[in-house]
């Protein structure tokens, strides 16, 4: 099939492929990602899950799913974090990302090669809230990893707690270098919170903002992202009920 066509046919699937999906997210840059419904069904590629699409790839607007990337991910590494995830590489920057439980949900970091001081990165975090359902009331805790220009066994650990009572979640992740931690609110409508963030590396603490939403029957799981001014602090999360 000739180039142009394959994207016309592709364009022509956008509309429906959005409409029967129910994904969430967003991304720290769209400059050169973006985050949302899969529409690409070649190679090990499905259409209507979570995915994200690439400039340097004919669009951002085709989007591949995560659940594909992983099969075409040249490297997996500190438990269920993908790296390289792409076959790619080279055209589509690098993707380094992780499955927040057993859901189609998703967050992770992209860089064109993550060399020198990353300023085209990007942080972010899709997923399909269809089953979602929020407890009115209570407590729970959850395991949280977090992605910050991960290197392979540099991912940021930790544990976020929310009070479904009084609509918050709250918690820390750090690793060797960087502390990262969230005091956000809960929308009970839409399962999101939306907050403050607060990542202290070297030097004074930074604050900027997160957000994220719960994913899966009794907010089962969480992603979200958080940003700063200074965008080598951004950093993608995602963790699951203990």
């Amino acid at each position: 099939m000739p180039y142009k066509t394959v994207v016309i046919a592709l364009s022509a699937i956008l509309t429906t492929t959005s409409a029967l999906a129910n994904i969430v997210g967003t991304q720290s840059d769209d400059a050169n990602i973006e985050v949302g419904t899969s529409n690409v069904p070649f190679g090990p590629h499905t259409m209507g899950k979570a995915g994200i699409g690439n400039d340097n790839r004919i669009s951002s607007k085709f989007k591949v799913d995560f659940e594909g990337l992983t099969r075409a991910s040249s490297t997996q590494k500190q438990g269920d974090i993908y790296t390289n995830g792409t076959s790619h590489a080279g055209e589509a920057g690098v993707f380094n990302f992780a499955q927040a439980g057993a859901g189609d949900v998703w967050f992770g970091e992209w860089s064109q090669d993550f060399a020198g001081n990353g300023q085209d990165r990007s942080v972010y975090y899709a997923g399909d809230n269809t089953q979602t359902s929020l407890p009115t009331s209570g407590t729970a805790s959850y395991a949280v990893t977090g992605l910050n220009r991960f290197t392979g066994n540099n991912a940021l650990t930790g544990e976020f707690n929310a009070d479904f009572s009084a609509k918050t979640v709250r918690g820390t992740i750090s690793n060797a270098a960087m502390k990262l931690s969230i005091d956000a609110d809960i929308d009970a409508k839409t399962a999101a919170f939306k907050g403050d963030a607060h990542a202290l590396r070297s030097g004074p603490g930074v604050v900027g903002d997160t957000q994220g939403h719960f994913f899966g029957a009794d907010a089962a799981a969480l992603a979200g992202v958080a940003t700063f001014a200074d965008r080598d602090l951004n950093t993608a999360f995602g963790g699951t009920k203990k």
